[in-house]
C-alpha cells in the first residue's frame, strides 16, 4: 500500500542523506564545538529562480505528485525535548499517510487568485520504540494503542505556496491534542519542520504537567511505486478510497478513547462519535467516494471548474464519504509493511 511505500522509500532516503537532521542531534550524542564556517559550508550558495529550489528543480514537485496521486506519504524523523528537567531529548520516527486532499490554485484556466495549496487528513503509525520513549520523557500520548503495526491516531494537514518566500509552507496538527508542526517544502525529497505543544490547562492526563514540548526534524517524501518494488507487491494496495476506511476507523476509536479517559464532559463528544458511526454505516455500499465527489482521483480542485468546489465563490462544500470501517484489508497490509519498516528503522538506529 502507499503507506508502506512511503515508509520504506523514506527510510532509504534518510539513510542516504548526509545532511539528515536526525543523525546530527539527540540524547546519545556528545556536545561538540563548531564554527560558523562549518555551518556556512552546509548552505548551498546557488541563487534560485522563482518556483525553483537550489537544486534547480520545481518547488511544486511534491504538491503535483500529491494532487495526481490523490494522497501523499511522509516519514517524520525528529528530536523531541520535553519540559521536565531530567529527561534527555528523544529521537522519534512516525509514518504518515495523508489523503482526502482538497487543492486550490492549480488550474491554468481558473478564475481564482488563490496560491497553489492543499488541505487534507492523515493517519499516523509509530515506528520503532517511539511510543515508549516519548511516554518515558513525559509525553501525554492520546493514541488508540502503542502498536507499531497499525494506524493509531489522526492528523490534519495543510500547505500553501508563499511566493515571496519561494516555498510551500505547511502545518500538521493532531486532532485530539494541541501539538502542531510547521514545515517548508521546496520540492526536494525532504523538508525541515519545527513543532511544539503547550500546557493544557485542566488536562486530565497523568502526564499533563510534563507534556509541553519542542521538536525539530524533517519530513521525508516517498512514493508508492518505490515501496511496492521493495516489498515485491503492487502499488494499488494504498488508495484514496482505502484511506477513507482506515481514517474513519481510527478517528472513531481515537475519539472514543478520548471521551472515556480525557474528557470530563464526554456527552457531546460521544454524540458526535455516534453521528459519525451512523454516517459511516449509511455510506457503506453507496455510490459516493472519490470518483463521485472529486472527479475520480480522490482530490478536490478548489478553483471553480466543473465537478469541483469553488473556494472563492463559496459554492457548496467538499463531498466526503468515510467508507466502511469494518473493511480491514488496508489495515492488514499496513500492519505487514510497518513491521518490516519498523525493524529496518531499528537496525539503522532511526
Amino acid at each position: 500500500m502507499k503507506l508502506l511505500a512511503s515508509a520504506l522509500s523514506v527510510l532509504f532516503v534518510a539513510i542516504a542523506a548526509a545532511s539528515s537532521i536526525i543523525p546530527s542531534v539527540g540524547a546519545a550524542e556528545t556536545q561538540i564545538t563548531i564554527t560558523t564556517d562549518e555551518l556556512n559550508a552546509k548552505v548551498v550558495a546557488t541563487p534560485t529562480s522563482p518556483g525553483y529550489n537550489v537544486e534547480g528543480t520545481s518547488v511544486f514537485t511534491n504538491l503535483v505528485n500529491a494532487n495526481n496521486d490523490g494522497q501523499l506519504f511522509l516519514i517524520r524523523n525528529g528530536v523531541f525535548v520535553y519540559e521536565k528537567p531530567s529527561p534527555e531529548p528523544v529521537k522519534a520516527g512516525f509514518l504518515l499517510w495523508c489523503s482526502d486532499l482538497s487543492f486550490t490554485g492549480i488550474q491554468n484556466n481558473s478564475s481564482s487568485s488563490s496560491s497553489p495549496g492543499y488541505a487534507g487528513r492523515c493517519v499516523l503509525m509509530w515506528l520503532g520504540n517511539t511510543f515508549a520513549d516519548l511516554l518515558a520523557a513525559g509525553a501525554q500520548v492520546v493514541s488508540v494503542s502503542a502498536s507499531t503495526e497499525d494506524f493509531t491516531s489522526t492528523r490534519g494537514i495543510s500547505a500553501v505556496f508563499v511566493e515571496q518566500l519561494n516555498v510551500i509552507e505547511g502545518q500538521m496538527h493532531k486532532n485530539t491534542d494541541d501539538v502542531v508542526f510547521r514545515c517548508w517544502d521546496d520540492g526536494r525529497p525532504s523538508m525541515p519542520f519545527i513543532g511544539w505543544e503547550g500546557h493544557d490547562e485542566g488536562d486530565l492526563s497523568p502526564n499533563a504537567a510534563t507534556s509541553a514540548l519542542s521538536t525539530v526534524g524533517e519530513f521525508i517524501w516517498t512514493s508508492v511505486e518505490d515501496v511496492a518494488k521493495l516489498l515485491n507487491t503492487t502499488a494499488d494496495e494504498f488508495t484514496p478510497d482505502t484511506f477513507k476506511d482506515v481514517y474513519a476507523d481510527v478517528w472513531i476509536k481515537e475519539h472514543e478513547q478520548e471521551a472515556a479517559e480525557n474528557n470530563p464532559n464526554p456527552e457531546a463528544e460521544e454524540a458526535i462519535i455516534e453521528q459519525v458511526k451512523n454516517e459511516t454505516n449509511s455510506n457503506n455500499g453507496g455510490t459516493g467516494g472519490a470518483d463521485d465527489s472529486t472527479g475520480g482521483d480522490g482530490t478536490d480542485n478548489l478553483d471553480g471548474n466543473a465537478g469541483t468546489v469553488d473556494l472563492d465563490a463559496n459554492n457548496g462544500g467538499t463531498a466526503t464519504d468515510e467508507g466502511d470501517p469494518s473493511d480491514t484489508t488496508g489495515r492488514k497490509l499496513a500492519s505487514a509493511t510497518t513491521r518490516f519498516v519498523s525493524a529496518s528503522l531499528r537496525i539503522f538506529g532511526i
